[in-house]
């Protein structure tokens, strides 16, 4: 069952839990003038997102579905929402849409690059190029009103855990990308998380696990000062 909660002014996290997963799966809705979905969860699990969004906007009225990354749990259910809403618009990077998004969504994305600003009316949303954190075609999206980092899988925990935190659960984050290994270059993420550094975000809206409302520069010395890149000897067979 999806739970919804509002973790920033008119930012809303649905949450989904996975029997057998070790993590959650979250996506967002900004609800503006110019309805947004940041994420958009698998495709196997549409019907039961759709009606989470339903509970806080009219998903006919969504105008943007940013696509963070091309993977099932970020964008899965993509050609379903935009089959509901006639004038949402798919935004990618542009590997994201040259390798992707150009081929597989049903409308032309929006390419968006480190200059792109979208105006969703009282909110803004521009975009950090992150190539191989972790895909080859990730980018990062920050809303500069409330300073919410949509940080797909940085920063991420295992388990439940509430809506929000602002405990250090930085152990626990090690703790993950060390067993699942889905980062796969440390100069790539060490680009990333200076450009995160940059904008000095206030909330962490994080894929998978709690979204982060303190201690944040904690978390970014943490990755940076761990390598958690590189090859493991987990067997998603045995997970998720």
């Amino acid at each position: 069952m999806a739970t919804i909660a509002e973790v920033a002014d008119g930012i809303y996290r649905v949450n989904i839990e996975v029997p057998q997963s070790p993590v959650t799966f979250s996506f967002f809705v900004v609800e503006d003038e110019q309805p947004t979905l940041v994420q958009t969860g698998f495709s196997r699990l549409f019907d039961e997102s759709l009606e989470a969004v339903k509970k806080i906007i009219d998903p006919t009225k969504l105008r943007y579905i940013v696509v963070p990354h091309f993977e099932g749990d970020e964008c899965g259910a993509l050609n379903q929402f935009l089959g509901q809403a006639p004038h949402a618009q798919p935004v990618c990077s542009p590997i994201g849409a040259l390798t992707n998004l150009s081929d597989f969504a049903i409308r032309e994305p929006l390419i968006a690059d480190e200059e792109q600003v979208l105006d969703l009316g009282e909110r803004r949303l521009r975009f950090l190029i992150t190539p191989y954190v972790h895909q080859w075609d990730s980018m990062l999206a920050f809303e500069e009103t409330t300073g919410t980092l949509f940080s797909s899988d940085v920063f991420i925990q295992p388990g439940t855990g509430p809506a929000t935190t602002d405990r250090e659960l930085i152990e626990e984050m090690l703790a993950t990308y060390r067993m699942i290994g889905i980062f796969p270059s440390r100069t790539h993420l060490m680009a990333a998380l200076e450009k995160i550094e940059a904008l000095r975000p206030r909330v962490l809206a994080c894929h998978h696990g709690s979204v982060i409302t303190g201690k944040i520069q904690a978390y970014i010395r943490a990755l940076r000062e761990n390598d958690v890149t590189g090859l493991t000897l987990w067997n998603p067979m045995r997970g998720y």
